[in-house]
């Protein structure tokens, strides 16, 4: 029997990568989102929706609107992606940060409470609510406490919070991930990864000077490639048990100065690294570095694509995307 599985922030990067996954497991998308996409429409930087993906124009802080959408697609799953996820962001709006990611989970957890048959829903966290964790803390489990540090952090603990109280309050199938860094290919720039890889795009097809901008370099981050990450979001639907978070990371760390490394190599050129005050956060966390190992052991899930093979691929993606602008 086919499931139908809806989708908040569908045409996001985490939800286009999905919205795939799912579809190759033969589910029905339906996809909520901030701007229409339906029949096809296009997804960040031209990636295209599968013509029998319908998606909903819905803003989530709008509570009437998320009851009455939930109501008219009667999914069996819900995936809540939709988020304002950029840190730096956070700092510049927190108040847009709060509205989007606490309101908008809340009016999702709401409407699903008031469905006479509540579907399994899974709630989008971070690891950046473990705050700033000595290198002995490390991999952090989810028994740790939180300690956010930044707005954004701030927002998921919340949601956190919340995914657990609607869990112990109203019974629902409710599950969440503490999702770690996750990268790959159609990644927005505000993510460090994707911008480095597109400046070093830019460089080596002569769209720009040889060198790249960062802010610090200093710091150990745990990445996931997001095909795998979406895989760990299912099995966690799927096998996970609700009522309880799941750390989704590999359980190794990688200083960014390593990964840049990594990413300038990829071009031909000498390129000259340049500090950029205005990347850098008021306050960082040195070191992210999560444990797998309750994922693991209640659905079975591992990563199975390396950091080398995502970091590839992201620079790769940059590269097809920016060559017609050479023509």
């Amino acid at each position: 029997m086919i499931k139908k599985a809806l989708i908040t922030g569908i045409s996001g990067f985490v939800g286009a990568h999905l919205t795939e996954l799912l579809l190759k497991k033969g589910f029905m998308v339906t996809g909520l989102d901030i701007s229409d996409q339906s029949m096809g429409g296009s997804t960040p930087h031209g990636r295209t929706l599968p013509k029998d993906v319908k998606t909903i124009t819905v803003d989530l802080r709008d509570e009437q609107a998320v009851g009455e959408a939930l109501a008219r697609t009667s999914p069996d799953i819900i995936f809540h992606l939709a988020a304002q996820s950029s840190v730096k962001l956070s700092f510049e709006n927190p108040a847009e940060t709060f509205s989007i990611n606490i309101t908008g989970s809340l009016n999702i957890l709401e409407a699903v409470s008031k469905l006479e048959k509540p579907p399994k829903i899974l709630l989008i966290s971070s690891s950046e609510i473990y705050g700033q964790l000595k290198p002995e803390e490390v991999p952090v489990t989810e028994q740790a406490p939180l300690a956010p540090v930044n707005p954004y952090a701030v927002s998921k603990a919340t949601v956190d919070l919340m995914a657990y109280q609607y869990y112990r309050a109203y019974k629902l199938p409710v599950y969440w991930a503490r999702a770690f860094s996750h990268a790959g290919p159609g990644q927005r720039t505000v993510a460090v990864l994707s911008d480095w890889a597109f400046q070093t795009a830019r460089i080596e097809l002569g769209l720009s000077d040889p060198e790249i901008k960062v802010g610090n370099l200093e710091v150990t981050r745990d990445y996931t490639d997001v095909r795998d990450t979406v895989k760990a979001y299912l099995a966690i639907l799927q096998d996970g048990r609700p009522g309880q978070p799941y750390n989704v990371c590999t359980g190794k760390g990688y200083k960014l100065d390593e990964l840049l490394k990594i990413i300038a190599a990829f071009s031909s050129k000498t390129i000259e690294i340049i500090e950029d005050q205005s990347r850098l956060r008021p306050v960082d966390i040195p070191i992210l570095v999560g444990s797998p190992a309750r994922l693991k052991a209640d659905t079975g899930w591992e990563p199975t694509l390396g950091i080398d093979r995502t970091l590839r691929d992201i620079y790769n993606y940059w590269i097809e995307y920016l060559t017609p602008q050479m023509q």
